[in-house]
């Protein structure tokens, strides 16, 4: 069964990572930092490396095409101790995919979303040693190349700061009140930097996995479609499994425990209790609404005849009126939904009571063929029913 997975990370200098070290370590080939002068030996995993290629956006100079000339152009392009020169993401590939569509969807995605915006990336094909494990890491310059230059563009770019009318604003000079004066007597107006880097935003990592699942789905047969969003916003009430990762598995592989395996199993387990507690109150749901009708069959004369049966009160007809007068009753506010044992049993309770008080005051009626059995039994969260003949069997 395809699965949906789409991860995106940082390649941050001041946690002490590089993007040639990472480009290292996806492609499995051997790379120095010419920044820093180190060495990086590349890929030590059990996992097999089965395709690397670069890809590059218009304009960009034919030598990128090197994965270790481009990561290392960047990271020259990077002044800041802080800077974050590439982005790294890592896609699930589906099972259901042969070689050809793996390629096909990846470049597809890659040409629609990465290089048509700017970006320069390499991308590698990963497996485990039994093919089990499909996936992608798809390494991007974290910086535009500009097309009509073809060098590293600007992250941001300065503008003035416009008002609600679309007009400059000034900036004020606290001590005469008025607009200061730059340099060359130039009036000084108030900028703001706007990003021009939009793989930083938010919206665009949005854009990433709604993409995916899109190219992924066109290959994939109408069965086994992914879907990007979360279970939240599909409004699927399950706890979300989190990402496990090559090692919790091996360590699981060996014999041992893996924490992140373990903490999977225990939301597994904890999804399954939930659904076995939705099942019991659709069940509960139902007996009480059988039970309700029976009551409410209870209460008609003997000679009225039988209402249809429909499972929408509004196209029920009205009951003719009954022969005897009898007292006045206060309207009744409809059930509220019962999501309880405590609840449902008081419910219950609550409105027998009611319906045995008022057939005292009538004339005694021929036994119905219904009873109820809502004796508390031994599993506090399942109520029994028994239906059989003669009398009005209620155990409260």
């Amino acid at each position: 069964m395809a699965i949906y997975s789409l991860h995106v990370s940082n390649v941050s200098r001041a946690a002490g990572s590089s993007a040639v070290a990472s480009c290292s370590y996806i492609t499995s080939r051997r790379m120095r930092d010419e920044r820093t002068g180190e060495a990086f030996n590349g890929f030590g995993r059990r996992e097999r490396v089965e395709h690397v290629c670069t890809m590059l956006p218009e304009g960009a100079p034919g030598e990128y095409l090197d994965p270790e000339r481009l990561f290392n152009a960047v990271e020259m392009a990077e002044k800041r101790s802080d800077a974050r020169p590439a982005k790294k993401i890592m896609v699930a590939l589906p099972r259901e995919f042969d070689a050809r569509e793996r390629f096909r969807a990846l470049e597809d995605f890659i040409s629609w979303n990465i290089t048509a915006n700017g970006y320069a990336c390499t991308y590698a094909i990963h497996t485990d040693k039994d093919g089990r494990n499909p996936h992608a890491h798809i390494l991007v310059a974290n910086r535009r190349i500009d097309p009509k230059t073809g060098r590293w563009a600007a992250k941001s770019r300065s503008e003035f700061a416009l008002d609600a009318n679309g007009r400059r604003i000034p900036v004020i000079d606290p001590d005469t009140g008025r607009q200061k004066i730059g340099a060359r007597n130039r009036k000084v107006w108030k900028r703001v930097n706007v990003s021009n880097n939009p793989l930083d935003s938010k919206e665009f990592l949005e854009r990433l996995r709604r993409e995916w699942a899109d190219s992924c789905n066109a290959l994939l047969p109408g069965y086994a479609v992914i879907d990007h969003r979360s279970f939240k916003a599909r409004g699927i009430e399950r706890i979300p499994t989190i990402h496990e990762g090559y090692a919790s598995r091996e360590m699981e592989k060996r014999g041992g425990r893996g924490d992140l395996c373990e903490e999977n199993r225990r939301i597994q387990a904890l999804n399954r209790l939930l659904d076995a507690l939705r099942a019991m109150i659709g069940r509960l749901s139902d007996q009480a609404q059988g039970i309700l009708t029976a009551v409410k069959r209870r209460q008609r004369p003997s000679g009225a005849p039988q209402a249809p049966s429909s499972p929408e009160p509004a196209e029920r007809p009205q009951e003719r009126p009954q022969a005897r007068e009898t007292p006045p009753q206060a309207p009744q506010e409809p059930p509220k939904p019962i999501r309880t044992k405590k609840a449902l049993t008081d419910r219950f309770k609550t409105r027998l009571d009611e319906r045995l008080a008022e057939n005292e005051r009538k004339q005694a009626e021929p036994d119905m063929e219904e009873t109820w059995d809502l004796s508390a039994p031994a599993d506090p969260l399942n109520i029994g029913m028994g239906w059989g003949t003669g009398g009005h069997g209620l155990g409260l």
